[in-house]
This record gives C-alpha cells, sequence and structure tokens, in this order.
C-alpha cells in the first residue's frame, strides 16, 4: 500500500509537469555543452597558459581574475535571458515546488523531501562546482522573486558562487596540470632511454 502511495505521489508530480520536461531536457543539454566548452576547454588552456608563463601560484592568481569576471558576465547574461523568458529550463521551480509540498506520501517522496530539504549550503557547494553561479542563483532563489530582478540576497549569492565556482575550477586545473606535469618529468627518462624521444 505504501509502495502504491509512494508511485502515486511521484506519478502526480510527473503528470503536473509533463510539459515541461523536453523544456528541461533541451535546457540541461545546452547548459552541459557550454559548460563542457567553458569549465573542460577555455577554462584548462587559460589556466595551463598562465601556469606555464608565471607559475603555478601567480599564474593560478593570474587565471582565476581572468576567468572569474568572464565567468560572471556570461552567468549574469544567463540570468537576463532566463528571467525574459520566464521558462523553467531547468526545473528548479517545479524542485522548488516539491520541495515544499507536504511529506508522508511513501519513503521515496519521504526520501525525495529529506534530500531537497537538506538545506542551501550544500545546494550551494554541489551546484557551485557541478554547474555555475547561474545555476546556484537560480535554484536558490526564492519562489516570490521568479524571473524577476535579483535581490540584494540573490546578488551576494551570486558573487559568493562567482568566487567559490573559479576558485574550485582554478584549483582543480592547477592540480591537473601540476599532476601530468609530474607524471612528464617521471614518464620523460624511459621514453628517452627507449628512443621515443
Amino acid at each position: 500500500m505504501e509502495h502504491n502511495t509512494a508511485s502515486s505521489g511521484i506519478v502526480s508530480w510527473f503528470s503536473r509537469h509533463r510539459q515541461k520536461i523536453g523544456l528541461i531536457a533541451v535546457g540541461h543539454t545546452a547548459k552541459r555543452i557550454e559548460e563542457y566548452l567553458f569549465d573542460w576547454l577555455i577554462y584548462g588552456f587559460v589556466v595551463f597558459w598562465y601556469t606555464s608563463a608565471w607559475g603555478t601560484f601567480w599564474g593560478s592568481v593570474g587565471a582565476f581574475f581572468i576567468m572569474a569576471p568572464l565567468s560572471a558576465l556570461f552567468c549574469w547574461m544567463y540570468i537576463l535571458f532566463y528571467d525574459w523568458a520566464k521558462k523553467d529550463w531547468f526545473g528548479f521551480e517545479a524542485l522548488k515546488e516539491l520541495r515544499e509540498e507536504e511529506t508522508g506520501r511513501g519513503w521515496l517522496s519521504r526520501l525525495l523531501h529529506k534530500i531537497l530539504k537538506l538545506g542551501d549550503i550544500p545546494a550551494f557547494i554541489a551546484l557551485s562546482i557541478y554547474h555555475d553561479p547561474f545555476m546556484v542563483t537560480v535554484y536558490l532563489r526564492k519562489k516570490e522573486h521568479t524571473h524577476q530582478r535579483l535581490t540584494s540576497r540573490d546578488w551576494k549569492i551570486f558573487w559568493a558562487a562567482v568566487i567559490f565556482s573559479n576558485a574550485y575550477w582554478t584549483l582543480r586545473w592547477t592540480v591537473i596540470l601540476v599532476a601530468i606535469g609530474y607524471m612528464w618529468e617521471f614518464i620523460k627518462p624511459f621514453l628517452v632511454s627507449a628512443g621515443v624521444l
């Protein structure tokens, strides 16, 4: 009986939002492509170039101060478009609605509520690492301010996410590049002795 109640609660939620599923799929796909290009190609190249030119520490600092404003600009433009279009491209408004609904409809529903109610700090950290300041700000924005201008609270969240997210990606790329450099120095003598280099 509890299984049927949980299933009916989830089915009910999906049936109310079935028209949004295609929009959300398109939104997430397009955003993931952009994030891949920005985080894995442009970010990696900038950190590599600056650390090669200025050394690990100052190169990382230089890369951060180049990429953080660029990230902020892109994310701010996304927010402007998101608010102008007034579409829930990423399903965050539906998640907020689910988070605010009453629990007790079954174990699966209660589990999803617990995850969504972990709080703003875990959501801030996870979205900053796996996405960007745009996603952080949109998700943490109060429901009553949806598709409206950013409040002072929203701006604080946005700039905190810009700093945290870019510090993470700068550190991540620096560690990756340093590790590759050490591996290369370790492997290089073997390649030279084998006549490959």
